[in-house]
């Protein structure tokens, strides 16, 4: 049975992936309360600090029950927080969890999110055995949409107008990624 305690810190060229803790909330608002970050999110930005506190909460107490986890991405060189990845929806019986990123911008355009989701979607697919993950994204975040094809995910569907944010609603497009299509390093 896998289990989150001790947290699996990771590790890449440029960057500590390690646990979320409380001290990590107003770096983390700076990230959440950007309009640009948040752009394809479906929803507004974080207007407190208290709003991201509450959202931290959720992302502990999914980790501790074992339904959810979420790392920092942490310069090696700095120890500034760059962003925050991780699982999310694990539908444990079925073998299927969703994936979940987001980055300040400063760190845009440099390879950091693909860089970091490489050992956890590692982690994912040997230590907490998924066959599947998935990652919804508005389909105008071509960004993102890189991202995922760069680790060799496939987009499987469209979901027309399925979201409502902010007095229209948006599409949502499906990617999904399999372990043998992972652990064969097929792009």
């Amino acid at each position: 049975m896998v289990s989150f305690t001790p947290f699996p810190t990771l590790e890449t060229p440029r960057l500590v992936l390690r646990e979320l803790v409380p001290a990590d909330a107003e770096a983390i608002f700076r990230i959440q309360s950007n309009p640009e970050v948040v752009r394809y999110f479906g929803r507004a930005a974080h207007a407190t600090l208290a709003e991201t506190e509450k959202l931290l909460g959720t992302v502990f107490d999914a980790q501790r029950d074992v339904t959810a986890i979420r790392w920092v991405l942490s310069l090696k060189d700095t120890g500034e927080l760059a962003g925050t990845c991780g699982f999310w929806r694990w539908n444990k019986p079925h073998r299927c969890s969703e994936i979940g990123y987001e980055l300040a911008p400063e760190y845009w355009g440099r390879g950091l999110m693909v860089e970091a989701l490489r050992p956890i979607l590692r982690y994912g697919f040997t230590e907490m055995e998924l066959h599947r993950v998935e990652a919804t994204i508005d389909p105008e975040n071509q960004a993102s949409r890189r991202v995922l094809e760069k680790l060799g995910f496939k987009r499987d569907a469209l979901m027309r107008e399925n979201w409502f944010h902010d007095g229209k609603f948006t599409d949502s497009a499906i990617y999904g990624l399999l372990e043998q299509e992972f652990l064969s390093g097929a792009p």
